[in-house]
C-alpha cells in the first residue's frame, strides 16, 4: 500500500469525525463531590476565560473544528503503521465540562484578619489574599493524615487546571511498569530521541535547564557522540524539571490508555467527568495554534470548548495527530519551529483561554488524596511506590527542607494565568504526612508574571506544610467567614 494511500486512509477516518458547528451552547453541569479514600488499594493497571466568547452568530459561520485541509496538502502524515494514533481521550474526556467560577469574596472579621496576618508569612500574604478575594478560582485542600476533620476544604471537587501537576499521573504509570518489569529505568535513551519532542519557547526552558543541570552532575552518557540518559532520569527531568519532553516521550511510551486506566484506577474520576484525559503537552501547544492551520485560532478553540461530544473527540484525535507528526516528520517540525519564531504564535490571549478551558483538569481532593497514597507508600506494591517516590522527593536535596521535613514530595505546573501546587510532608518527629493541594486559575496577567517569581502561591502551601498551628488557624478563619 503505497504512503499516499495510507495517508488518504488516515485522513478520510478524521474527516468523518469532524463537525461542523451551527449554533452551541455552552451548557452547565452539576459535579457530584467526590469521596477521598487514600487507604484503599489500587488495582493493577494495564500495560477565567483571558479572552472574549464567541457570540452564537460567530460560531454558526465559525471554520470546522478539524481543519484537515492544510495538513494533507502541506505535510505527509506519519505512515508506517498506516494508522492513526493512540487519540487523547480513550477513557476520560478531552475537553474538561465548563465551570461555574463565580463566588463572592471571602470577609474575614477585622480580629480574624488581623491574627492571620499575625501568623502567615508576608511573602504568602499575596496568595492569601487572591484566595479571600476571589475563592471560585482557587481550590484549596490541607490536612494532616488522621486530622482531616481539622483540615481545609475550599472548592476541594471544583475541576481546576492542572498544569504540570498531570505529570505525577504519568509517573505513577511510570513506577508501576517499572515494577512489573516492563519498563528498565536503565535503559539508555539518546537526547537526539528526546528533542524530537521538544517543542522550544513553552516550556519555561524546562528541557534546556535539565540537560545542562544532568550535563553538569555527570549523569549525561557519552557526552561527545551521542550523548544519552537513563530512562530513569528522563522521568527526573518530566518531575524535577517540568520538562514537558520528558513528560511526553514517557507517557508515549507507556501510551494513552494506560495513563488514563491509572488516573481512573487512582480514583482521580471518580466524581464524573471530574478529572479529564491528560494530553500530551506537546500536542496542547499544537492545538493552540500551528503552521497549518488557516482558520483563527482563538474561533476554533471557542467552538471546542463549546462544542459536543463529537466535537470533543475530533479535538482529541487532531491534538494526538499534530504531535505524532510533530515527533516523526522532520520537515513538519523544522517548519513548526520556524513559524513560531518568526510568528510569536499562539498569541498570549490564546494560551490563557486554552489554559483555562481546554487544558487537563482535575480536583483538588482528588489529588490530596493521590498525595496522601504516595506519602503512604499506597501504590500497588512497596517497588512501585518507591520508584514513584524516589521521583517525587527530589527537594529532600535542599537544606532549607532537611531542616523542617525528613520526607518532602512535590510538583508544581504553570500555564498562563494558572499556577498549582501539590505537597506532601513529613514534618521530623511526626508520624504522619501534612498534605497541601493549592491551585490558582484566572490570575490577572501581571498577577501570574509576578508570582511566577515571587512564589507567593508556594510559600501559603510551604507555611500550612511546616507550621503546626497553620492549617487549623486559616480553617477556623475561613469557616467562621462563611458562617453557618
Amino acid at each position: 500500500m503505497s504512503g499516499k494511500f495510507r495517508l488518504a486512509i488516515r485522513l478520510l477516518y478524521l474527516m468523518v469525525i469532524v463537525v461542523f458547528i451551527a449554533a452551541a451552547c455552552r451548557a452547565s453541569h452539576s459535579v457530584v463531590p467526590v469521596a477521598m479514600s487514600p487507604t484503599t488499594s489500587l488495582p493493577p493497571v494495564n500495560v477565567t476565560p483571558a479572552t472574549r466568547v464567541m457570540s452564537d452568530t460567530e460560531l454558526a459561520t465559525a471554520t470546522p473544528i478539524v481543519d484537515l485541509l492544510p495538513l494533507a496538502e502541506n505535510t505527509a502524515m506519519p505512515v508506517e503503521a498506516g494508522e492513526l494514533p493512540e487519540p487523547c481521550g480513550v477513557l476520560l474526556r478531552p475537553v474538561p465540562q465548563a465551570a461555574v467560577t463565580e463566588s463572592a469574596p471571602i470577609r474575614l472579621s477585622e480580629a480574624a484578619g488581623d491574627a492571620l496576618q499575625s501568623q502567615v508569612p508576608s511573602t504568602a500574604w499575596p496568595a492569601l489574599d487572591r484566595l479571600l478575594d476571589a475563592p471560585g478560582s482557587v481550590a484549596l485542600v490541607a490536612f494532616q493524615a488522621g486530622r482531616e476533620s481539622d483540615g481545609i476544604y475550599l472548592n476541594p471537587d471544583m475541576a481546576m487546571p492542572l498544569a504540570s501537576v498531570a505529570k505525577v499521573i504519568t509517573l505513577v504509570a511510570y513506577a508501576e511498569a517499572v515494577a512489573a518489569g516492563e519498563l528498565d529505568p536503565l535503559e539508555v535513551v539518546s537526547l537526539a530521541e528526546l528533542e524530537r519532542y521538544y517543542l522550544p519557547n513553552f516550556d519555561l526552558g524546562a528541557h534546556r535547564r535539565a540537560v545542562d543541570d544532568l550535563g553538569e552532575k555527570g549523569h549525561i552518557l557519552t557526552p561527545d557522540d551521542d550523548p544519552a540518559v537513563l530512562l530513569a532520569d528522563v522521568a527526573r527531568m518530566m518531575i524535577e524539571y517540568s520538562s514537558n519532553a520528558a513528560a511526553d516521550y514517557l507517557q508515549l511510551r507507556l501510551g494513552q490508555a494506560r495513563v488514563e486506566e491509572t488516573a481512573i484506577a487512582l480514583g482521580m474520576n471518580d466524581a464524573p467527568a471530574s478529572h479529564s484525559a491528560p494530553c500530551v503537552f506537546l500536542g496542547q501547544f499544537l492545538m493552540m495554534a500551528n503552521h497549518i492551520r488557516t482558520t483563527g485560532d482563538q474561533a476554533l478553540l471557542t467552538s471546542v470548548a463549546r462544542g459536543d461530544s463529537d466535537v470533543a473527540a475530533a479535538f482529541g484525535q487532531e491534538l494526538a495527530v499534530l504531535a505524532d507528526t510533530y515527533i516523526n516528520q522532520a520537515d513538519f517540525r523544522q517548519a513548526e519551529q520556524e513559524w513560531r519564531a518568526e510568528t510569536r504564535r499562539p498569541s498570549l490571549n490564546v494560551q490563557r483561554y486554552f489554559a483555562g478551558n481546554l487544558a487537563p483538569q482535575g480536583t483538588a481532593g482528588a489529588y490530596a488524596a493521590l498525595m496522601l497514597r504516595l506519602a503512604q507508600n499506597g501504590l500497588s506494591n512497596a517497588d512501585s511506590s518507591y520508584q514513584a517516590r524516589l521521583i517525587l522527593e527530589w527537594p529532600n536535596q535542599f537544606p532549607a527542607n532537611q531542616e523542617l521535613f525528613s520526607n518532602v514530595g512535590y510538583k508544581n505546573g504553570s500555564l498562563p494565568g494558572v499556577l498549582t501546587t501539590a505537597y506532601y510532608a513529613y514534618r521530623w518527629g511526626d508520624a504522619a504526612p501534612v498534605v497541601v493541594i493549592l491551585f490558582y486559575r484566572d490570575l490577572p496577567q501581571q498577577t501570574y508574571r509576578q508570582w511566577r517569581y515571587d512564589l507567593p502561591h508556594d510559600e501559603l502551601a510551604r507555611w500550612l506544610l511546616a507550621d503546626p498551628a497553620a492549617i487549623p488557624a486559616l480553617a477556623t478563619a475561613l469557616r467562621v467567614a462563611k458562617g453557618p
